[in-house]
């Protein structure tokens, strides 16, 4: 299969201005004058959209692979989703809500979008993170854990597992 190219210029110009027609009518609806927002187009792996915060301020990431593969989806659906979390985030703080709590899904219907949390798009000829795994074991299976969760875990991080509730436990070898 063919690698996908990332979106054109002209395409991220589209979503530039779709992105801020949102934040627009979030602004206009609430009555609430909400910055601009830097929007970029770093992001890959499965997830179209980011909103995120940092010590440097706050973004929106996009994906360009998936925008290219999935444009007028990722349209209507990432754009406004990734506005509402900024927009949940400006009004209540990032660290007082739940990612896709309910002031999150009052804003996607505040902006007449679809509530749903991910999608699922075909991956192929999309770069994805590929990341080690490392086994661990619990008294029923074992279990794949990523790189950070094993460096997370090295670090004193316990998990356990959903089913018989016991710690993994790094196997040998």
């Amino acid at each position: 299969m063919l690698d996908i190219a990332p979106i054109q210029a002209e395409q991220k110009e589209q979503i530039i201005a779709a992105t801020e027609a949102c934040i627009y009518h979030a602004s206009t609806l609430l009555d609430y004058s909400f910055e601009p927002v830097p929007i970029v187009f770093d992001l890959k792996g499965r997830a179209a959209g980011m909103y995120k915060v940092s010590k440097t301020g706050r973004m929106i990431r996009y994906n360009p692979y998936l925008f290219a593969k999935y444009f007028s989806e990722n349209s209507t659906t990432t754009v406004p989703h990734e506005v509402a979390h900024y927009v949940v985030d400006v009004l209540y703080g990032i660290r007082n809500t739940l990612p896709h709590g309910q002031e999150w899904r009052k804003v996607m219907a505040l902006l007449n979008a679809d509530p749903s949390v991910t999608c699922c798009f075909d991956l192929a000829g999309i770069p994805t993170k590929h990341y080690k795994r490392f086994d661990y074991s619990c008294a029923c299976r074992t279990h794949q854990l990523t790189r950070i969760r094993h460096n997370r875990a090295v670090k004193g991080v316990r998990y356990s597992c959903r089913n018989c509730k016991q710690t993994l436990v790094k196997n040998n070898g």
